[in-house]
């Protein structure tokens, strides 16, 4: 009877690791918003996304990342997350998009890139002339105008209690043509455009636009945020965040952070995160 027993015993615990072992991975959605970047497509930019599921599921066990979708475009971005047939679990996108849906969505921001290795991103102006204070009324070309509520409450808000036009954003793909445009005294050319600081850097290493001048800088803000959407990740959640923020301890981790534009994604600074918020809101 007691040989019956533990072979009883025995079989069964054997059927649980074989179910175990049989179990699938859990599939989780990948989804990427690039605001300003017009090859932000799947058809111009699959590839990078590809391989970085392909990274993440070597190292989250139990986790099979897929691309759903690489967008430019906040409507297009948001039909991707409000998909209840090919669910995201987690997004890369703007603090933007992040702020403007956060309580709808149910959206966590996880970690934030560091592009150009920089803590945190800063926007300058750069044009023929210093822009002392805000540049009321004035032409500024940027690759952001699909997000004018971070450009004008965040990026480049009136200061308060000063009565002022408003900027006129202008839309430049490309914000070395806007650049040359000013150089060139064109006739449309905006009188300022606006940079991130690693395009600023790029700028001023041109030999064409070194004759113009940086001046003006925004608050440190948010970079791009890794994103969860209404808790889909799971028990996955703090390794994905730990895996992340190692991206740049290996040799393919390294290639990937290249392509991506960012060496790691790190934990986000919650005091910056609260601030920029605050100010989208208008609070």
């Amino acid at each position: 009877m007691r040989t019956i027993l533990l072979t009883g015993v025995a079989l069964m615990l054997l059927a649980v690791a074989a179910t175990a072992e049989d179990k699938p991975p859990t599939e989780l959605g990948l989804s990427v918003y690039k605001l300003g970047e017009k090859y932000a497509t799947d058809e111009q930019a699959k590839q990078p996304i590809d391989d970085l599921c392909a990274f993440l599921n070597g190292k989250v066990e139990g986790a099979k990342f897929v691309r759903r979708g690489i967008r430019n475009k906040p409507e297009d971005a948001l039909k991707l997350l409000k998909d209840d047939k090919d669910k995201t679990a987690v997004a890369i996108m703007s603090p933007g998009l992040y702020f403007a849906n956060k309580e709808a969505l149910k959206l966590t921001a996880i970690a934030e890139a560091r592009r150009g290795g920089n803590d945190g991103e800063q926007y300058v102006l750069y044009g023929k002339t210093k822009a002392d204070g805000y540049p009321a009324g004035k032409r500024i070309a940027t690759n952001m105008t699909a997000d004018k509520k971070w450009l004008d409450n965040v990026v480049l808000p009136i200061t308060k209690g000063l009565k002022a036009k408003p900027v006129e954003w202008v839309q430049y793909d490309n914000l070395m043509d806007a650049g040359y445009a000013i150089a060139d005294d064109e006739k449309d050319a905006p009188d300022y455009v606006l940079l991130d600081r690693v395009t600023a850097a790029a700028f001023t290493k041109d030999a064409d636009l070194k004759e113009s001048t940086l001046s003006y800088e925004s608050a440190v803000l948010p970079q791009e945020l890794v994103v969860e959407i209404d808790g889909r990740l799971g028990d996955k959640r703090d390794t994905l965040k730990a895996v992340l923020a190692k991206l740049d301890e290996s040799e393919a981790g390294k290639k990937l952070g290249v392509t991506l534009q960012t060496a790691t994604f790190v934990a986000p600074d919650e005091k910056r995160l609260t601030a920029a918020e605050k100010a989208f809101k208008g609070e």
